[in-house]
């Protein structure tokens, strides 16, 4: 299952980034009261390094005036690396003192009122321009805090499970419902990609498509249910075996299509004997009994040409393979279609990867 997604525990970690010690007490202090989990960075750096971790907090509570690397500058660079919101991050500015001495019904009252709420009013536009997700400004009523806290859960929970629904959305789109490989269509878009990429590295690619011979026998005889069994089994053993770059899809019933970067011709008519013998030659369950499978592969080489030509070079060889009796390999060059190689002695061992 592809995708991160964003997780928010029943007491989620708030990350404050202040350097006055005074302040991140107070903070702390007000949201342990209400059962958050508490860390703290004291310069901008700590605070960046933290939040970029592999288990970033929740929620960060970042002072405008944080030394080293500054607030907007943490935003900035977060939100550059991360399309994702992977932190919902909160800056603030704490209330002036003279803000609090509020001497109403003189004229520099009103003035300092003004002065402070303009500069209150640019420093939110510039926390949001930024990327931040909120702008607070701390006083000794945390009330606001509070609901600035309680919205921050409510959008991270929400943007988790639209991400996790998105995620398996596109996983569906994308993968065979029954086996858990890739489907035709998302396969051949991975394959064009792979072709562009061994087009800049001067390297080979091939594409190896092979059909399962008489799989309908086991659905006569053992029901559909147990032929799936075989099946999900099938692509487990491929999982197990296969190099973690190498691309297989099922394109069919009982039909697949594997992509085999770095590997030439040659190579790749090996590799389908040591899959008929590594993978489908050893026997598969069948409720009380068990069989072992047989298939006939067609293969081509890429050269980084275009994926559709290849595959129906594959097709191909792969239909000569069927001509041919079945239980065989059967590569598509240039000059024709070849059979492949006699195996040389213990290279289909079970035991090591086919890859």
């Amino acid at each position: 299952m592809p995708a991160k997604t964003i997780t928010v525990s029943t007491s989620p970690i708030v990350l404050i980034g202040c350097s006055s010690p005074g302040l991140t007490d107070f903070l702390a202090a007000t949201l342990e009261s209400w059962h958050y989990q508490v860390e703290a960075a004291h310069h901008g750096t700590d605070a960046l390094a933290r939040i970029e971790g592999a288990n970033p907090p929740s929620i960060a509570l970042l002072d405008m005036d944080l030394p080293g690397q500054s607030a907007v500058e943490i935003v900035w660079e977060v939100r550059r690396r991360h399309e994702e919101r992977r932190t919902w991050i909160i800056l603030f500015s704490s209330q002036p003192r003279n803000a609090s001495k509020d001497r109403a019904g003189t004229g520099r009252a009103l003035t300092d009122r003004a002065l402070t709420n303009r500069a209150e009013a640019d420093r939110a536009r510039a926390a949001l321009d930024c990327g931040g997700d909120d702008f607070l400004v701390v006083t000794a009523d945390t009330a606001d805090l509070r609901v600035r806290i309680r919205v921050a859960e409510r959008v991270l929970a929400l943007t988790s499970r639209l991400q996790k629904q998105s995620a398996e959305l596109r996983y569906h789109v994308t993968h065979d419902g029954l086996t858990g490989l890739w489907n035709r269509e998302a396969l051949i878009s991975l394959i064009f990609q792979e072709t562009d990429r061994v087009q800049r590295m001067k390297t080979p690619l091939s594409l190896m498509l092979f059909d399962l011979d008489d799989f309908s026998r086991v659905n006569h005889d053992y029901g559909y249910e147990t032929g799936d069994r075989v099946l999900i089994e099938l692509a487990n053993r491929f999982r197990r075996h296969l190099r973690s770059y190498d691309l297989i899809g099922r394109c069919g019933e009982d039909e697949f299509l594997l992509a085999l970067p770095g590997c030439d011709l040659d190579s790749a008519i090996l590799l389908g004997d040591r899959i008929r013998e590594s993978i489908l030659g050893r026997p598969f369950a069948l409720d009380h009994d068990a069989t072992t499978l047989t298939a006939s592969f067609g293969v081509a080489s890429s050269r980084g040409r275009s994926p559709l030509i290849v595959l129906r070079e594959a097709e191909r060889a792969l239909a000569e393979a069927k001509l041919s009796g079945k239980n065989c390999v059967r590569g598509n060059r240039p000059e024709g279609l070849v059979a492949a190689p006699l195996l040389i002695a213990g290279i289909a061992s079970s035991d090591s990867d086919i890859g």
